[in-house]
Formats: C-alpha cells, sequence, structure tokens
C-alpha cells in the first residue's frame, strides 16, 4: 500500500495506471495469463481516486482520457486480429467499444461525487453490469466478446457455477476480487489486511466450488454419434472468387472451383459417417453460391448433399449456406432489396439448413445475431440510399441480411432436438436460452474463422464456445471452415479439436440432455437486475444534486456562509 502511495507523487502516476489496467485486462483473453483479469480493474478504480481528490475545471475530462486509454489498450491488445478482416473496421471497433466502455467508469465517478461513499462503490458493480447485459442485447452496436465473465473459457473448470448465473456471474466474481484489491493497495490503512483476506476469500471460495463441482459432474443423456466436418478453405485465396484483400479474382489461381468444394464435403464425410452416425455439420456458409429457399430443390450444390445424406437413412445433417427468398412488390421487411427495374423483393440470409433423417423437407434457420459492418449496418436508416456501399464485403453476402425472429430448433426422428449456432451467435448467453426452451439437447456452432487468420480470434471464440456448455449442461458440437473444430462435453472439456489450417473430419460421441439449468430458466437475471439498480442509483444521484444546489445559505453570526460544493465545476 505505501509503495502504490508513493506513486501517486509521481507526475506519469495516471499514465502508469492506464497502462497497467488496459494490458491486464488485455492479458485475460490469452490462456495462460487469464487470471490477471482478477487485478486488471484495480488501477482503474485507483486512477477514479487519484482525481477525486484533485481539484481543476479539467479534470473530469482528464481522467476520462486515462479511463478511454486503458480500455482503448484492452480493445487493441485482446483483439487485435480483427485488423486481418479489415484496417478500418477493426479501428472503428476498437475506438467505439472503448468509448461505450468508459460510459460505465464516468457514471460511477458521478454517483459517487454525489452520494455517499459506499453507495458510490454499490454504483461501480452495477454500472458496470448494466453495461455489458445492454451490450448483450440485440442493437446495432453490439459487441459483448470482452464481457469479463468471457475470460473463463480458457478455464471452464473454475466456473463450473455458470450453470445458475451465466457469464455474468463470473463478471461479478471479478469485480469483487478487483476491488478488494484495490481497497487493500489504494484503501484505508487500518484496512489493508483485512481487505487482503476478503480477496482471498472471494477468489477461492467460488473457485473451490467450482471443482467440486467439475470433479462431480459427469454427462447426462442418451449418447449421439457426431461427425464434422472441416474443408479448410481459405477465406480470401480458395472458398470465394472475389478476394477480399485484394480486390480481385481467384478465379485462374488459388480459387477452388463450387462443385469440387462440395465434392470436399462429401468426401470427407464418407471417411467418417457410419450407419450409427445421428448428426452431420458442415461449418456457416458451406454452400455459399445463395439458392432460393422456395426452390432448394432445383440447387445442384443442395441435391449434391442431399443424396450423400439419403445414402445414411440415419443421418440428418446440418449446414451452413447463403440463401435467399423473394416477395412481391408490396414487402415491407426492413432488410429486403429490389433490383433494378424488377418487379420484386428479395431478402438475403446467413443460414443453417438442415436435412432430417425422415426424409423430409429442408428446413431453414437464419442468423439473427448478424456481425456489424458486414451482415448488417446500424446506420442504414440514416443512410438509405448508399447503405450497401458502407458495408464491408468479405466475399459472401453483403448488405443488411434478413433474421429468423425467433430460435429455430430441427429434430431428427428419435425427436433430437439440434440447437444451430452459426458462428457470432455463440457469444450470446441469454440468446441461447431460446432453444433450449424450445427443446435443444445439443449446441450445434457452425462457424468460418478464417477471416482472422491463424491469430488469437478463434482461439477465444472457441473458448467463449465452451462456457455455453456449462451455463446449459449441453454438449456442443463444432463444425468450423478452419480455425478449430471438435466435441465440448457439459463440463466445458475439449474431447477433440482439430487444428488450424488443418482439412479433417472428426466423429465422436456428444450426449443429449433435456434438463433445464437454474440459467437455462432465468437468462441474464444478474444483468436484469444491476438495469434495475443502476435506474435507481441514477435517479437518486439527481435527486441528491438537486437538493444540495437548492439548500440555502447557511448563517454563522455576522456573515454568511454558503453551503459547501462538491467540485462541481468539474461536473
Amino acid at each position: 500500500m505505501q509503495f502504490a502511495k508513493s506513486l501517486a507523487t509521481k507526475p506519469y502516476y495516471a499514465l502508469l495506471l492506464a497502462l497497467a489496467a488496459g494490458l491486464l485486462l488485455a492479458a485475460g483473453w490469452y490462456g495462460p495469463t487469464v487470471g490477471l483479469v482478477f487485478v486488471g480493474f484495480a488501477p482503474l478504480l485507483a486512477l477514479e481516486e487519484h482525481f477525486a481528490q484533485r481539484p481543476g475545471r479539467w479534470v473530469k475530462l482528464k481522467y476520462w482520457g486515462y479511463i478511454y486509454l486503458a480500455f482503448l489498450i484492452w480493445n487493441v491488445a485482446a483483439t487485435w486480429w480483427l485488423w486481418n478482416a479489415s484496417a478500418g473496421a477493426a479501428v472503428f471497433a476498437f475506438t467505439a467499444n472503448a468509448l461505450l466502455m468508459s460510459l460505465p467508469m464516468l457514471l460511477y465517478r458521478s454517483v459517487k461525487k454525489a452520494v455517499n461513499l459506499k453507495f458510490g462503490h454499490l454504483s461501480f458493480f452495477a454500472f458496470w453490469l448494466t453495461f455489458e447485459w445492454l451490450h448483450l442485447q440485440d442493437w446495432g452496436f453490439s459487441w459483448p466478446w470482452l464481457t469479463l465473465g468471457n475470460a473463463f473459457g480458457f478455464a471452464p473448470a473454475w466456473v463450473q457455477w455458470y450453470e445458475y448465473t451465466g457469464v455474468q456471474g463470473g463478471s461479478l466474481w471479478v469485480l469483487l476480487v478487483n476491488f478488494l484489491v484495490f481497497e487493500a493497495l489504494w484503501g484505508h490503512a487500518g484496512l489493508t489486511k483485512l481487505n487482503w483476506v476478503l480477496a482471498g476469500l472471494v477468489l477461492a471460495v467460488p473457485l473451490g466450488a467450482s471443482y467440486l463441482v467439475y470433479w462431480d459432474y459427469r454427462d447426462r443423456g442418451t449418447p449421439v454419434e457426431a461427425v464434422v466436418v472441416q474443408p479448410n478453405l481459405d477465406c480470401y485465396a480458395e472458398k470465394f472468387e472475389y478476394n477480399a484483400h485484394t480486390g480481385g479474382s481467384n478465379v485462374g489461381s488459388t480459387y477452388v472451383p463450387y462443385p469440387a468444394q462440395v465434392a470436399r464435403f462429401v468426401e470427407l464425410s464418407a471417411k467418417l459417417v457410419t450407419p450409427r452416425t445421428a448428426l452431420l455439420a458442415y461449418p456457416e456458409t458451406s454452400l455459399h453460391r445463395a439458392f432460393d429457399e422456395a426452390a432448394y430443390q432445383a440447387d445442384s450444390a443442395v441435391a449434391q448433399v442431399q443424396a450423400f445424406k439419403n445414402r445414411h437413412p440415419n443421418l440428418s445433417l446440418l449446414s451452413g449456406a447463403d440463401s435467399y427468398l423473394t416477395y412481391p412488390d408490396n414487402a415491407v421487411n426492413s432488410t429486403t432489396r429490389r433490383p433494378s427495374g424488377s418487379g420484386f423483393f428479395y431478402e438475403v440470409f446467413n443460414t443453417a439448413l438442415f436435412m432430417p433423417d425422415t426424409g423430409g423437407a429442408v428446413q431453414f434457420y437464419h442468423k439473427a445475431r448478424l456481425v456489424v459492418g458486414v451482415e448488417e449496418n446500424p446506420l442504414a436508416g440514416l443512410f438509405k440510399l448508399v447503405d450497401d456501399r458502407l458495408m464491408l464485403n468479405l466475399g459472401g453476402m453483403v448488405g443488411n441480411l434478413g433474421k429468423s425472429p425467433e430460435r429455430t430448433v430441427f429434430f431428427n426422428q428419435d425427436s433430437l432436438g439440434v440447437a444451430p449456432l452459426i458462428c457470432y451467435e455463440s457469444i450470446y448467453g441469454d440468446f441461447v436460452t431460446g432453444y433450449l426452451r424450445r427443446k435443444a439437447h445439443l449446441l450445434a456452432i457452425i462457424s468460418n474463422d478464417g477471416w482472422w487468420g491463424n491469430t488469437a480470434g478463434h482461439v477465444q471464440l472457441f473458448n467463449i464456445g465452451r462456457l455455453r456448455a456449462v451455463e446449459f449442461r449441453r454438449s456442443v458440437v463444432r463444425a468450423a471452415n478452419t480455425g478449430i473444430s471438435g466435441f465440448i462435453n457439459q463440463r466445458g472439456e475439449v474431447q477433440q479439436a482439430s487444428r488450424y489450417d488443418e482439412m479433417i473430419a472428426l466423429r465422436g460421441t456428444v450426449y443429449a440432455n433435456d434438463e433445464l439449468t437454474f440459467y437455462a430458466q432465468m437468462g441474464d437475471y444478474l444483468g436484469r437486475l444491476a438495469g434495475f439498480l443502476a435506474g435507481f442509483m441514477l435517479v437518486s444521484a439527481w435527486v441528491r444534486r438537486r437538493l444540495k444546489r437548492a439548500e440555502p445559505p447557511r448563517r454563522t453570526f455576522a456573515r454568511t456562509v454558503k453551503a459547501p460544493e462538491s467540485d462541481e465545476a468539474d461536473e
């Protein structure tokens, strides 16, 4: 504590705190250093304490500047791999998300100054959890990748109690430990030892309880044989005719002809599918030449895959695809488009296609959590005329895609319910509860992680998917174009996994579980509760400020003394 306070006299103190916070928090998104997330927020709290004791008109702006710098470092150091897909989109993601992250810290500072210290410290937890919860909602700039609780995807054995709390329980755990570390280093001298003891207990008790559950838990449900295919088609050079890096064409050089791509899926599948295989999964956008869903039978690629499936009567097949639907002139969907001079509208989708073992009609689900800037433009209403020009073309469907309003669960003849999670959707825990309530027994994640190259991006996304297994006690079947394909059990353990840049098919046994965890039933209740508390605290702080400003001057003998102000100039 003495060392921490001695640094406060140095001119570089605030900069040092910001750098430490950003780097420590970013370290939580890499497996070997995930534990550093427990101390990453303490320097941010020290920053607030530092500037709270400094007078001056520009103090609040300086405080925001250092807080913003810390969050910018966190975003860049943890998600730098976004640059591989698009430099412009990466810069926007870094700067915009850092700005949003700074808002709960500004609100915390404001409430802490308006009310008593304990109430102010409680607002820190409420505002941050509310921010995370809002970021998990379906709004234009949703980017919950850096939700604090996601860090434990690298260590699911630490958070087996996610089946009760979801990832926001992990976020609360991280914030509590950070706050106690802050109090031990920068708080009241007489309570230093007590705060270290409390920090140790708050860290150790949930960890110990989690390991007790982890050692005792066994997969539940009916065993199911599944096969996943990873075709390893380079997103920029091989999979699409258009090269998103160069803007040119891959045809005649590196492009793998579309019929050969489909043949690769069938050949890899044939090596491992057995009469016992119940589910075969292909990655996102495997059938990427868009077809009309109303006439899917006419598409040669769909017919080729369906012919293979029909040779295995017990097999159901799940595949990613690009598809579209057409509508009459009076269509009013916000994402429909009209070809110039035509008499119809159409809507395009990032689709999960399901061919049931019954031999019935092909079923479709349309991705509902879309990637900002690629599949969805949040500024479409402002830029209606140039809407599609603002979108990043990564070789597939471009522009505002349509989406399914509800979760769709696919069933085979044995009533096995499969939840199709398309790539980015696997980040949203509360979103996935919609599948569980519709009787999903397995989670099938289909993804295309090759846009980021062989970086931390595909590793982080894979490990976030492990948390869904713990939250819902559902086995996960994961098929990626390249990245990591494989199987995850209900404890979040990886049973089998491919390597990046590997063309392979994997066969494994997963378990179809029909029990609903507490979190599956309640969803993000911690976020909703935090939102309620945050609203109450904002109103309370506003009322307190109004009352303080309305206080009449105090009179002491012959002179008038104004009531003390709380650094109003800073606000």
